[in-house]
């Protein structure tokens, strides 16, 4: 699993899935009302050179690549979710975020010049010469709306505020000494704690614990072991629903609490 992205409009999740050795790159959307998983019927043979951005009201949009060492982003192609049929595509943009009224891009080849928005269905462009900063509030200002029914782990590093309050919560309730970093999210009927633990070969452990409100203990699971650091984002609450990758390939979701 190489990338998720949310689709609160659509409850959608989009996911990007690599396979290094094979060179093949394929996309899937899974349906987050009926967990339904359906891959994209793309050439697979083009695939490697593509990536996902985004997505938004059932629509997929992939990236391709202008400089291949550093990974530069070039190009936007809009794929529907429920045909996989190419909507719109451009070869010279890059994607940078939505807006209200749709996607702001900026020429690949000039990242520094104004940016344009663009249609979302349909790639038509809506304005020209948008101010960089202006493009940043406004993809931020959506982001907020976007994303108002979803909740995002806050990350506490070791020496900031709250972690060593989290550090004792987790040795009280799990007898167990998180180290460097701990992601937390709280719902109304749930507090979902991600951390760390030392092993061997000075390598961490990862691992998330769900606790109801009385902090009796629901979930634990292992996600990750022999990792040199920590992460984050290591999960996120959509629908009442928590989701994370457990060893890098397996998605799960518990539900927290009744919709």
């Amino acid at each position: 699993m190489w990338r998720i992205r949310l689709d609160t409009a659509a409850s959608l999740l989009a996911l990007e899935v690599r396979d290094a050795d094979l060179l093949l790159a394929s996309f899937y959307t899974l349906d987050a009302s009926v967990f339904s998983l359906k891959q994209l019927p793309l050439p697979q043979v083009q695939n490697w050179w593509q990536g996902l951005e985004d997505a938004q009201e059932g629509i997929l949009f992939l990236h391709g690549y202008g400089d291949r060492k550093i990974g530069q982003h070039k190009g936007i192609k809009a794929i529907a979710a429920d045909t996989g049929d190419v909507l719109w595509e451009t070869s010279e943009l890059a994607f940078y975020g939505f807006s209200a009224a749709g996607i702001l891009a900026y020429p690949a080849a000039a990242p520094d010049t104004p940016f344009q928005e663009l249609q979302l269905h349909t790639g038509r462009t809506l304005k020209t010469a948008v101010p960089q900063l202006q493009a940043a509030e406004e993809v931020s200002g959506f982001s907020n709306n976007r994303f108002s029914d979803t909740v995002f782990p806050a990350l506490y590093l070791k020496g900031e505020p709250y972690y060593d309050d989290l550090k004792d919560f987790l040795k009280t309730q799990l007898n167990t000494e998180a180290v460097k970093g701990i992601e937390y999210a709280e719902t109304e009927a749930a507090l979902v704690i991600s951390y760390y633990e030392q092993e061997a070969g000075d390598t961490l452990k990862n691992y998330i614990a769900v606790f109801d409100l009385e902090g009796n203990l629901r979930l634990k699971e292992q996600l990750a072991d022999g990792l040199s650091g920590i992460g984050s984002d290591t999960f996120f609450i959509f629908m009442h629903d928590l989701y994370f990758i457990r060893n890098k390939v397996l998605l799960e979701v518990h539900r927290l609490s009744a919709k």
